[in-house]
């Protein structure tokens, strides 16, 4: 009798003649995981909460228990990459995760070389997720682009010519900054958020615009739903809902004016959009495409392509997987 086929989830080390590779994605709500073979192919993943509420103390031992037991699964892993939403150092250092306020000058690739012999690498986690698509994903085919990945928050990674541009502190490409709105009122404790397009496309407020539209909108089956955030709203315009809509139409916008902006400083005509949020219904990218080729300088939009990632969710655990394998050092 033949054995049983395993899940993915399942799949023990004793199957694999070949090294394997382990990427992290650490984000604000959940921590995703998994290993790669060496042609980029998922062998194993999960997901759980990241549990951000019970502290940096609490995240970093979850992280190393994590590692362990994976190593003890798996141990033809050679390389450990993890991506971090925030401004990372090339040392390892988490400088700042502004949607993990405890995150501030967090020695993160000090802390795991201290505990594992192989090698590693901590990068920005939007950083990861370009670096996904750009070997294996969306962008395989382009010299240059901007990704863009929107869920809890926003993040933004520049490819230029092949290569993750970095700027001077390591920090470039911080698209979730590029400010919006500057009439907003000042945020005393942290001004660098005041008007930032994360405020208006994040997760949470995309959620929090949706719930103030709808009041008007007593028709709305949005209404019907536990909170109109953007999984519902994409459920409501799949069911004829033009509240539903005309939300997508206005992120969508939100989208096309920075991506707008990006493009006009950086010269760059290719937008590649990742995470959860970007598996809004097309109109949501139809309309951000609509509004550059309205509003960007005349070469950008007569030839400006806005593209859904390939990974989307999992982008972000397969480029450090990959970055690690490609540039990870002890």
């Amino acid at each position: 009798m033949p054995s049983p086929k395993r899940k993915k989830s399942e799949v023990q080390d004793d199957i694999f003649t070949e090294d394997l590779y382990l990427g992290i994605d650490i984000g604000a709500s959940n921590l995703k995981y998994g290993i790669l073979d060496s042609k980029g192919n998922i062998v194993y993943q999960r997901s759980h909460s990241t549990n951000a509420q019970k502290g940096l103390e609490y995240m970093l031992v979850s992280l190393k228990r994590l590692i362990m037991t994976l190593q003890s699964k798996f141990p033809k892993i050679k390389s450990i990459g993890v991506g971090v939403p925030g401004i990372v150092f090339n040392d390892g250092t988490v400088k700042i995760s502004p949607n993990m306020p405890e995150w501030v000058d967090v020695p993160l690739g000090k802390f795991l070389s201290n505990v594992f012999s192989l090698p590693i690498i901590v990068e920005n986690d939007a950083n990861c997720a370009a670096y996904a698509e750009m070997v294996l994903g969306a962008g395989k085919e382009f010299e240059s682009f901007i990704y863009v990945t929107l869920g809890t928050g926003v993040g933004g990674t520049i490819v230029y010519k092949r290569k993750i541009l970095k700027g001077e502190h390591n920090a470039a490409g911080e698209f979730g900054h590029i400010i919006y709105n500057p009439f907003e009122p000042l945020d005393t404790k942290r001004p660098f958020r005041t008007g930032v397009i994360e405020e208006y496309l994040g997760k949470n407020q995309i959620t929090a615009y949706a719930r103030k539209y709808i009041k008007d909108k007593p028709d709305s089956i949005l209404h019907s739903y536990e909170k109109p955030d953007p999984y519902f709203i994409t459920d409501a315009y799949e069911k004829g809902d033009e509240a539903s809509a005309e939300i997508l139409r206005y992120v969508g916008h939100v989208l096309g004016i920075g991506l707008t902006t990006a493009m006009n400083l950086l010269d760059i005509n290719v937008a590649i959009i990742g995470g959860g949020v970007s598996l809004a219904p097309d109109l949501f990218l139809q309309t951000a495409a609509e509004t550059i080729k309205e509003r960007a300088l005349p070469h950008i939009a007569e030839s400006v392509q806005v593209l859904r990632a390939k990974f989307t969710k999992d982008s972000g655990f397969i480029g450090s997987a990959l970055l690690a394998r490609d540039y990870g050092q002890n």
